[in-house]
């Protein structure tokens, strides 16, 4: 948008033509891979079983990069030249499993399976190359990037290892009565010595009740089973070696001994803790299995709670330690919900059939314990340097995580909110509250003061929304008639609010705004002739926070996929050489019925259990249309 009120040749014009720069800069993956399973079954008696499985992913992936003279970076004081890179980043992952079952059956009526074993895992990765600026012959590309003057180099590796012993007895007495139990230990090479094992037990019983005499009566009830179950699980997922202290040494580090050149140094990038260990999860499930009518209406109901302690999570670390986090066993989470789902076949005839898939799930977390008696943990979201020493999410106890935090937004200060001099000068009356800014002028964004104190700060800043939805679902409808078949499938999402931070640059930020194009909503924004209470003026966002004013919700509903298919008649194949023919065609994300002002609600680009629901610069999912042909010989 042109502003007239803005001198250009004043402050650089940071805009790009994007159709020349893509022109001009080159961005390739290339990838070989090796893909390779394999297994061995030998049974030492009938009833007994080894097998041995094996498998291997390998994969070498070349990255390339280079921007020419012509490339536009968006910034006029790069000093990068021309530049390119060359990475190689090889992966390799390998897994052995070894296992003995034996199975059988004793007088018609014990069904015994016992299985025990241990499995093997490792994977290693690595990058290695090199970047180059101020290439000076950039007619040779990639080829020319070694006359540089300046060429950086990276080469690292890393890898871990899991070793994991294994049981399990399952036992059903006439079909009718289930019991399994079963054992896991497991080893993993990212904890010290001394915390690397951990111990998972498991146990489910359930009972079939259709098959009791009391309930063949009812002969609407085609099955009914009753289940509960009671296991726990572990997570060790952290980065490699993450007990021991580790050192770089980054080109940003170094020292000037006697007004010299500066020479390199090492610094210490992440504090090491020899005490980490598994992180558990246990988790009691019951659950209801009914079905009628002949197995046209199948009914399924499961009620959970999860428990999670030992969270390994990066835990905030005071600024005099020179770092800002470091991994520890944290915390405790509660989970705790409950899964409909409903399959129906609501007609069943000759030539046309219509059956139906319904699902709900409802969840609930809670935060039951953090770190070192901490009664709150804030977390940051890397997204924009004026934002980015602030924490848009905080967890509390005995609340859920991935709340959103910040200051209520209450509109615009408008001119009545003002005294005003002869001299034309605007001071803030005594009764209202300031935003933090204190030169704070009429058209600036305005918030409410919670604490009284007559300003706004980060004592003032709250629960401001939810990233974790209230029910989430699904209904699929699918239909035959003849050889026609459609499928009509739905997906919602209800509760769940998004962080729009993608208005908090495109929504007048300051000089931001002259720099980036922006929403349609700018053009209203306040001025002296449009006293607008929804949209500051251009430079009144200061200062920056996180607000209600960009919290939307995300609920939604969509029309996910519409699936259309033909089977031709197998009678026009008699005298072909092919067996079948079938045409279809699918379309996916046909429609979204929303109030979420984005692209997209469904997106979340800084997803983790801490920091769900926001959106910045997400690209939206794709309409796609589908035709495709079966043939069968």
């Amino acid at each position: 948008m042109f502003d007239p009120g803005f001198d250009y040749n004043v402050i650089a014009d940071y805009r790009v033509n994007p159709v020349i720069s893509a022109k001009n800069e080159l961005r390739r993956r290339l990838t070989t891979g090796l893909i390779a399973n394999g297994y061995a079954e030998y049974k030492i008696i009938p009833s007994l079983t080894l097998r041995v499985t094996g498998g291997i992913t390998n994969n070498m992936q070349r990255d390339e990069a280079f921007n020419n003279s012509q490339t536009q970076l968006g910034n006029p004081r790069n000093s990068s030249g021309v530049n390119g890179s060359v990475y190689y980043n090889p992966s390799t992952i390998w897994l052995n499993e070894n296992t003995l079952s034996y199975k059988r059956v004793f007088n018609k009526v014990h069904d015994f399976t016992i299985l025990a074993g241990y499995t093997m895992q490792g994977n290693k990765t690595g990058r290695n190359g090199f970047a180059a600026l101020n290439v000076p012959n950039e007619s040779l590309g990639l080829d020319g990037l070694d006359e540089s003057p300046s060429l950086i180099g990276t080469s690292l590796s890393s890898r871990w290892g899991l070793l994991s012993y294994l049981g399990r007895i399952n036992y059903s007495y006439k079909s009718k009565y289930y019991f399994t139990a079963s054992f896991r230990s497991d080893g993993s090479s990212k904890f010290a010595q001394g915390k690397r094992w951990g111990y998972f037990p498991s146990g489910a019983l359930s009972w079939r009740m259709s098959a009791e005499e009391f309930m063949k009566k009812l002969t609407f009830v085609s099955d009914a089973k009753l289940r509960i179950s009671y296991g726990e699980t572990g997570n060790n997922r952290v980065a490699d070696f993450s007990y021991l202290d580790q050192i770089t040494q980054p080109n940003s580090a170094g020292y000037s001994y006697g007004n010299g050149s500066p020479s390199k140094g090492a610094i210490l990038s992440a504090f090491g803790n020899a005490n980490l260990k598994w992180e558990t999860t246990k988790q009691v499930n019951i659950g209801y299995d009914l079905s009628l009518f002949k197995q046209r209406v199948n009914l399924t109901l499961d009620i959970y709670r999860k428990t999670t302690h030992d969270l390994l999570l990066q835990a905030l670390l005071p600024y005099t330690t020179g770092l800002s986090d470091a991994y520890k066993n944290v915390g405790k989470m509660q989970n705790q919900g409950l899964e409909i789902s409903l399959n129906t076949v609501n007609i069943h005839g000759k030539e046309f059939n219509w059956s139906s898939s319904f699902n709900i799930s409802f969840n609930r977390n809670k935060v039951l314990a953090l770190s070192e008696n901490q009664t709150s943990l804030k977390s940051p979201v890397s997204f924009d340097q004026k934002w980015n020493a602030l924490s848009p999410y905080i967890a509390l106890l005995g609340q859920p995580v991935g709340q959103f935090y910040g200051a209520i937004w209450d509109g615009v200060y408008q001119y009545e909110d003002f005294d005003k001099s002869p001299q034309g000068v605007y001071t803030l009356k005594d009764n209202i509250p300031r935003n933090g800014n204190p030169t704070v002028q009429p058209g600036d964004i305005k918030y409410k003061d919670l604490d009284g104190d007559g300003n706004v700060n980060a004592n003032d800043f709250t629960v401001v929304g939810r990233g974790l939805p209230k029910h989430t679902g699904g209904l699929s409808n699918n239909f035959s008639y003849k050889g026609f078949d459609l499928n009509v499938f739905l997906q919602w999402s209800y509760g769940n609010d998004i962080i729009n931070a993608n208005r908090m640059l495109f929504d007048g930020n300051g000089k931001q705004s002259r720099f980036f194009n922006q929403y349609a909503s700018y053009a209203n924004r306040w001025q002296p002739d449009n006293p607008s209470n929804t949209l500051f003026r251009t430079g009144g966002q200061g200062p920056f926070y996180y607000s209600s004013r960009v919290v939307e919700d995300g609920s939604y509903l969509r029309l996910k996929t519409i699936s259309l298919g033909y089977n031709f008649p197998a009678r026009i194949f008699e005298k072909a050489q092919f067996k079948s023919l079938r045409i279809y065609a699918s379309a996916q994300n046909i429609a979204t019925w929303t109030n979420y002002s984005g692209p997209d609600p469904e997106v979340s680009v800084r997803n983790s259990t801490l920091t769900p629901g926001f959106d910045f610069s997400a690209y939206p999912l794709a309409s796609t249309l589908i035709f495709g042909l079966n043939l069968s010989f």
